[in-house]
């Protein structure tokens, strides 16, 4: 057995940091929390951008999007950048992952997961797949016939063409005719739906993988990002369950984009209907859950766990209903905080932390981990690796403050204060102490703290 340690990330897309046991949202996540209970958990981590692609581009190079050429959401990673998936080839790791990549979003061909720019972009056993919404469009041979974009419309192809034409019709429905907090059981068999498919191909990788030299693996689920439409046996498990109410906001101090937006996405929106969005929310999750269980089974099983360190993440959240609004890009608690939790072989027990820690501080986590060096000054993010080791001193804080980044809007939060800079509407500022759910904006009030933060806005 190699001496670097194995790192195996599992990312879920567009789910909620409260999602996780016992911290608000009240779903079952049990194999989620095995790693909870033998991890360190980050209870304020955030993301570089709360839109997919600039928070996957800024997890692969370790920069802010601003930095790395990646600031909205259909866009290409610039061949030029270095990522971590680079250097941990260079250094003789074996790079996989399986599932959504979003580092070639504006290109949505996927071919059959193994197109050479994901071998630029250092993956040597890459099995990349479509995401959630691009799952169901394909494109059409000169005759007519379905041009699958990516291994998993192949999959569905090779079932039955009925089915991915279906899923398509379905989804053209979804965007086109029915309001954005519909949500309802798939139309495909239960096996046939997309986080069953990567969870599958991500535990066939992890069974066959030989032991010879290190690994890093990058499972990457699609779920439980919308449309909601969790399988139909997971669904029954939670339809008649209940769940917490979206937090109710008048919008009062909201800007005024904000109020729109609200009244667009979940304007007439009733209770039962809120309540049924949860519902098929919460059995997406139980289908990443179920397959971070089977993934660690197998570490187990094959003898691997005791030199793997698992990462369990997500590249955004979810408001889901909260201040109105659903899905991300916004700088709202539900929008911006993510799941993060690092299980290492040397850790006992849990541990929680309120370290104002990133999803990009993986990169030179992983890299300290595998024992390869990184340049301070060109990445943003900073490594994780001393307070896994229990090293807690101010000097081992990751960050004074959390930076988020769209295109109409930053956010600056240092623990205590979060300040929105909304690019030509209302500043907010949430006292998140006394206002955790983010009613009241004092921007007016606190003219001292806005000084203080004014000094990170462009200093990244």
């Amino acid at each position: 057995m190699h001496e670097r340690p194995n790192i195996l990330m599992i990312m879920a897309d567009q789910f909620r940091l409260t999602t996780l046991d016992g911290m608000g949202d009240q779903i079952p996540t049990p194999n989620i929390k095995r790693m909870m209970d033998r991890g360190l958990v980050f209870t304020q981590s955030c993301c570089a951008c709360p839109l997919c692609t600039p928070s996957r581009a800024a997890l692969a190079t370790g920069k802010y999007p601003s930095r790395c050429g990646v600031t909205v959401h259909d866009a290409v990673l610039p061949p030029e950048q270095e990522t971590y998936y680079q250097a941990l080839r260079k250094a003789g790791y074996r790079v996989g992952m399986a599932g959504k990549s979003d580092l070639h979003k504006a290109e949505t061909y996927c071919g059959n997961g193994m197109l050479p720019s994901m071998y630029h972009y250092g993956f040597t056993d890459p099995y990349e797949t479509e995401g959630k919404m691009n799952s169901a469009w394909f494109g059409r041979s000169e005759s007519g016939g379905i041009r699958p974009m990516g291994p998993y419309q192949r999959y569905l192809v090779g079932r039955d063409p009925a089915r991915l034409e279906a899923l398509n019709t379905d989804y053209k429905s979804y965007l086109r005719e029915k309001r954005r907090f519909y949500a309802a059981p798939s139309i495909l068999p239960d096996e046939d739906f997309l986080d069953n498919f990567i969870g599958r191909a991500a535990c066939d990788w992890l069974e066959q993988v030989e032991d010879d030299l290190p690994w890093h693996y990058f499972v990457s689920f699609a779920g439980p990002h919308n449309p909601w439409d969790p399988p139909r046996e997971n669904y029954e498990h939670f339809k008649d369950a209940q769940f917490p109410v979206p937090v109710a906001d008048d919008l009062a101090g909201k800007p005024d984009w904000v109020k729109q937006r609200a009244a667009k996405e979940t304007g007439g929106m009733t209770a039962a209907q809120a309540l049924n969005m949860r519902r098929c929310y919460a059995a997406s999750v139980e289908v990443v859950d179920q397959w971070v269980g089977k993934l660690l089974d197998t570490l187990e099983r094959r003898g691997l766990w005791e030199n793997t360190v698992v990462i369990f993440c997500a590249d955004h959240g979810e408001m889901l209903g909260d201040h109105g609004l659903l899905e991300k890009t916004v700088m709202y608690e539900a929008s911006v905080r993510i799941p993060l939790i690092i299980s290492a072989p040397w850790m006992e027990g849990r541990q929680d932390t309120n370290a104002l820690a990133q999803l990009m501080d993986l990169a030179p986590t992983c890299l300290e981990l595998a024992g390869v060096g990184w340049n301070k000054k060109d990445m943003d993010a900073r490594s994780l690796l001393p307070l896994l080791r229990g090293e807690t001193g101010q000097e081992n804080q990751p960050h004074e403050v959390q930076i988020s980044e769209l295109l109409n809007s930053l956010m600056v939060y240092d623990g205590r204060y979060k300040w929105i800079r909304n690019w030509n509407d209302t500043d907010e500022l949430y006292d998140l102490l006394n206002d955790p759910k983010e009613l009241h904006n004092v921007f007016a009030e606190y003219p001292k703290v806005i000084q203080r933060l004014r000094a990170y806005t462009f200093r990244h």
